[in-house]
């Protein structure tokens, strides 16, 4: 019920939003996802930005196309019944199977909660489909909800290695989740090696598409688009002028400061992952995930729907230390409060540089959900009293 109520609460907002501000930018990335898995039933490169364009013009689509098509192209296979249908039908099946796959992720990720009671059920699936990036995934037809429920079967410890391999053959920053196999003592090699096996083989017709190796300067160099919440957005936005932001420190090296920041970022979580005393499979996987989350130099807000994970582990691990709750709930707001600011990006940012700080509230947010992970990993409490020591004997 809790899955269930969920996706109900996740559709009404998405509807709400079309009702009140309109459907621009409605299944936006789907539409890119649609138009590749067109172009490889016509033996076409899925990459090619012109001929997506074509594509979506032909339809009569009116998509906001950026760098195009910039998955796996795995997952453009997975599309290819949908782009035999026409566009508009195509998104509206693909937003019932996000709906189906996040009532199963949120059903998975409460039935991990010991001695679950219907309120906790409840509460949580309408919290989690309050959540900003699940909304906005479900909004611009995102493939993040299909692999929040890859990863929420993870979570759970059921076919984790494989499991990761299909989350990561679709996006790829998932793959920072079999972390948490590497750093157990004694690390989980059998769980790797399958993880990275699956992922392997999934990426295999990656081989045939030639023009994504020429892409690589353009995933790891500076990005200053307006949905990039990630390390190198934050960074991008403050050295380099954008449509909507103007740079606070004009001229910052982003790609130097930005690789040392995720190099410390990295550090920091494998150093709590081994640090950890007896750190359970839930709490490592979450917080490996949300290294993936902030350190990948494209990821948008939508992309931080792995926090659920985050969010659940420590609602699992609170036993009285409430004030984690207000903490997260700072976090938790942080990201509803960039996806508002967002929303209204025209008139927010442009007015003075220093406003550019506030294009990465998000990034804050998911930074404070991660940090609060890192914590009750590193301090657990204690799951039963201890047993009081026997009398003395007489």
């Amino acid at each position: 019920m809790g899955g269930v109520l969920a996706a109900v609460v996740a559709l009404a907002r998405v509807v709400h939003s079309v009702a009140t501000r309109g459907s621009s930018g409605l299944f936006n990335d789907f539409y890119d996802y649609w138009a590749a898995g067109v172009l490889l039933n016509r033996g076409q490169d899925p990459y090619d930005i012109g001929a997506l364009h074509t594509v979506q013009r032909a339809a009569g689509l009116q998509v906001e196309t950026g760098a195009g098509y910039s998955y796996p192209v795995f997952f453009a296979h997975l599309l290819r019944p949908l782009a035999l249908i026409a566009a508009p039908q195509a998104s509206f099946i693909f937003m019932g199977l996000s709906l189906i796959a996040l009532c199963g992720a949120i059903a998975l990720l409460l039935g991990s909660i010991p001695r679950l009671s219907w309120p906790v059920a409840l509460a949580g699936g309408a919290a989690a489909g309050l959540f900003p990036p699940v909304i906005g995934s479900l909004y611009f037809g995102q493939a993040n909800l299909l692999v929040l429920l890859a990863l929420a079967v993870a979570y759970r410890c059921v076919a984790p290695g494989p499991m990761l391999g299909l989350a990561s053959a679709i996006k790829l920053y998932p793959v920072s989740g079999l972390l948490a196999a590497i750093t157990e003592r004694p690390p989980r090699w059998r769980r790797l090696a399958i993880g990275l096996t699956v992922l392997g083989v999934l990426l295999l017709p990656q081989l045939g598409a030639g023009s994504v190796a020429g892409r690589a300067g353009y995933f790891l160099g500076p990005d200053t688009y307006w949905t990039n919440e990630s390390i190198n957005g934050w960074l991008s936005r403050l050295g380099i002028a954008s449509t909507w932001t103007r740079p606070p420190w004009p001229g910052l090296p982003v790609e130097p400061l930005m690789l040392v920041a995720v190099a410390i970022l990295a550090a920091l979580t494998v150093a709590v992952l081994l640090v950890a005393a007896q750190r359970p499979w839930e709490g490592a996987l979450a917080l490996s995930l949300w290294l993936g989350v902030v350190a990948a130099p494209k990821n948008s807000l939508w992309n931080f729907t792995p926090l659920l994970l985050c969010v659940v582990f420590i609602w699992t691990t609170l036993r009285g230390r409430w004030w984690l709750v207000a903490i997260g709930a700072v976090g938790w707001l942080l990201l509803e409060l960039q996806a508002q600011l967002d929303s209204a990006r025209e008139t927010v940012y442009q007015a003075d540089p220093a406003l550019a700080w506030l294009s990465s509230v998000g990034l804050y947010g998911a930074l404070i959900i991660g940090g609060l992970t890192a914590y009750v990993l590193l301090r657990p409490v204690r799951r039963f009293p201890r047993p009081s020591p026997p009398p003395p004997s007489r």
